[in-house]
């Protein structure tokens, strides 16, 4: 079974950017294969990695109600969607990607949910490691999208609304009794001068600070540019990033 990082928090505070991060180090450092979940419906994960993704399962979703009626002959909605969630894996060399895409919308999905949560279940066993961008918030968590999970990590700049974030996740999890082995926070984007600060308003939670990344122009221009975050080699950021991940891959 894979090794499990889900990266959540405020919206604005830099989840994507960290989630791509932590799959450029995996993509570096890990044995076997990584499976990249951007369950965040601006679905941003994809280009800071580089790679094009033409379809997502919210299109899936609304394909399927659309057609449901039109199915082939013989071909049950369970294989319709199945294959269908298959085509959606981009593969590449020791990553593969899904994107999630946009929200539910109007219709019936209980049926189409399930078997995205028995596919992620399945896939699971051919990767060593997935990692899951969510979306911005706490609605993945109250829906037990993020449950099996090795590692949380809630990102936290120095915005007190992404404090106050933090501090429901911390709470949800707490009465969700989730099956989360490690939960982290992680400080990004933060001046020198305001991290002790912003260290003092999270030292009450529940969730241990495991490090900060700093300002870092060589990744905002990679960001910038358009550049995939895999070519990045050397940069401030990186290097925490690295550090922090060095802590995580031997717990």
């Amino acid at each position: 079974m894979a090794r499990t990082i889900a990266v959540t928090g405020k919206g604005g505070t830099g989840k994507t950017t960290i989630a791509a991060l932590i799959i450029r180090y995996l993509k570096k450092h890990a044995n076997g294969p990584i499976l990249a979940l951007d369950a965040d419906p601006d679905a941003n994960l994809s280009t800071l990695l580089g790679i094009g993704v033409e379809k997502t399962i919210g299109d899936l979703r609304e394909e399927t109600l659309k057609e449901i009626k039109n199915f082939p002959a013989g071909m049950s909605k369970h294989n319709y969607i199945e294959a269908g969630l298959h085509q959606l894996i981009v593969e590449t060399e020791k990553m593969d990607i899904i994107t999630m895409g946009r929200s539910e919308g109007p219709g019936c999905y209980c049926y189409i949910n399930s078997l995205l949560r028995k596919f992620a279940d399945d896939l699971q066993t051919a990767y060593e490691w997935v990692v899951m961008d969510n979306e911005a918030g706490l609605e993945h968590l109250s829906r037990r999208t993020a449950s099996h999970v090795d590692h949380l990590l809630v990102v936290v700049n120095d915005n007190p609304l992404a404090i106050d974030c933090a501090r429901r996740i911390d709470d949800l999890i707490s009465g969700l009794k989730n099956d989360i082995k490690h939960k982290y926070i992680i400080i990004n984007n933060v001046d020198q001068q305001k991290i002790e600060t912003v260290k003092q308003r999270i030292y009450d939670l529940n969730i241990a600070c495991i490090g900060h990344l700093p300002n870092d122009p060589v990744l905002d221009e990679y960001i910038f540019n358009g550049r995939s975050l895999f070519e990045l080699d050397k940069s401030p950021a990186v290097q925490k990033m690295d550090e922090i991940m060095e802590k995580i891959a031997t717990k």
